[in-house]
């Protein structure tokens, strides 16, 4: 056995090694690289909102899971699809209503995470069931760049107002609300998912400020808008205690979802939806557990590895081992694949091979017992048989150093009868026995 394994480490396992290894390179270039270690994602400018809260959510468990997150602040869901077509970010927040599966080909979506409220505030005295009676008026409708002029200006032109209608001043969350309290704005358009500081001012400060109630045509701008669902402000949403708002409030609510580019790692897109799912499950003000994140309303694709995840969930890898010892246990049955299946076969050859190489160890020696059998036919000089003798003992006892395992040895021993049988004839009187032919090749032997 010993002599066996010196023999598979001396002659068939280098060669095997080195095609098993070429194998491994071939499927190590063939697995998908490894997610990348950094990940940029847009964040919102306004502290406090649902955009910079997920934002940040979402930072600080990538950061745990070993990513390096930069974090890009950013105007909006304008700025954020810009940034995306322009990589400077790989994950952003975008609001229902402004992505374009058309122009935007290139970006796709992991879910949609929450609604996002309109909240529209007018100054008492305004027409406030009435969105055309802005005409002429401030409106706070949010800074360029940002998702809340867009869908500011799309609800206005649904009321048959267009742009120049009305003076649009680029303010928004605190800015916002503090210019329509101080009379510089007559009305102030929010998106928002949370009732943030500034829609706290303004719900605390009726009847002077007035929240525009949906109700009864929020099936109207559905038509019109069809990114836009009606959610509703409950009796008390805000507090109890003053039982504000004194009525329950029907706002119009676009979604909002999380957009990267469509050619964005399969093993972070897994990731990322875990993520959104801790993030997004727990209830909120206007959605119940378990509701988001989801695929519906989408403005983008859905991005095939997370319908794949919210289908199935995570791989089982995924959800016994940490993220990165995850990552490279697939990659490295990804790479076992090719060497197993060369592998295998290898193994079943193996013993063949062993077989072949042993024979052969002792058929070379048949070729020079060939040639002294032949000279031994002509010979008739005593000196020449003589030196032929001498070159059947010097055969001989290269033949009896011979190392070989003890189930090979028999081809020693008929290699050796046959140099007996090549020496009588040698001899004067030779044998009248019929002459036995050579073998002719190892399986002869």
């Amino acid at each position: 056995m010993q002599r066996v394994l010196a023999w598979v480490l001396r002659h068939w396992l280098p060669s095997a090694a080195a095609l098993l290894l070429a194998c491994a390179a071939v499927g190590y270039f063939l697995a998908a690289a490894p997610p990348p270690r950094e990940i940029r994602i847009a964040t919102g400018t306004v502290p406090g909102s649902a955009y910079t809260h997920a934002a940040e959510a979402y930072a600080a468990r990538l950061e745990a899971t070993g990513f390096r997150v930069q974090r890009r602040p950013t105007a909006g869901t304008v700025e954020n699809i810009a940034r995306l077509h322009a990589r400077e970010v790989d994950i952003a927040l975008i609001q229902g209503g402004i992505a374009d599966r058309e122009r935007d080909a290139g970006l796709e979506s992991l879910g949609a995470v929450f609604p996002e409220p309109t909240w529209i505030f007018v100054r008492a005295g305004t027409d406030a069931p009435r969105l055309a009676a802005l005409k002429g008026q401030r409106v706070a409708i949010g800074p360029e760049g940002s998702g809340t002029r867009v869908l500011a200006l799309a609800i206005l032109a649904a009321n048959g107002l267009a742009p120049g209608d009305v003076t649009a001043l680029p303010l928004t969350g605190p800015e916002a609300a503090e210019a329509l309290l101080a009379g510089e704005a007559d009305a102030a358009v929010f998106v928002a998912a949370a009732m943030t500081g500034a829609i706290e001012r303004l719900l605390n400060a009726a009847p002077a400020i007035t929240l525009i109630d949906f109700a009864g045509r929020a099936a109207a701008y559905g038509v019109r808008l069809p990114y836009l669902s009606p959610v509703e402000l409950p009796r008390g949403g805000l507090s109890l205690g003053a039982d504000l708002p004194s009525a329950p409030v029907t706002l119009l609510a676009p979604v909002a979802s999380v957009a990267v580019h469509a050619d964005i790692h399969p093993q972070v897109v897994s990731l990322m939806v875990g993520i959104m799912q801790e993030v997004h499950r727990p209830r909120t003000l206007f959605s119940a557990e378990g509701a988001f994140p989801n695929m519906l309303a989408q403005d983008l694709p859905m991005h095939e590895d997370a319908e794949r995840y919210y289908a199935r969930g995570r791989t089982a890898l995924q959800r016994w081992l940490p993220f990165w010892v995850a990552v490279w246990v697939e990659r490295l049955f990804f790479i076992l694949l090719p060497v197993l299946g060369i592998a295998v076969p290898l193994i079943r050859f193996g013993p063949a091979l062993y077989a072949w190489q042993m024979e052969a160890r002792v058929w070379r020696h048949y070729e020079t017992l060939r040639g002294i059998e032949a000279e031994a036919e002509v010979a008739t000089q005593p000196a020449a048989q003589e030196a032929l003798r001498e070159r059947l003992e010097a055969l001989e006892s290269r033949v009896a150093r011979l190392a070989m395992p003890v189930n090979y040895r028999r081809h020693i021993f008929a290699l050796r009868r046959d140099i007996a049988y090549v020496r009588a004839q040698l001899r004067r009187d030779r044998p009248s026995a019929p002459h036995r032919p050579l073998p002719e090749g190892p399986a002869d032997l």
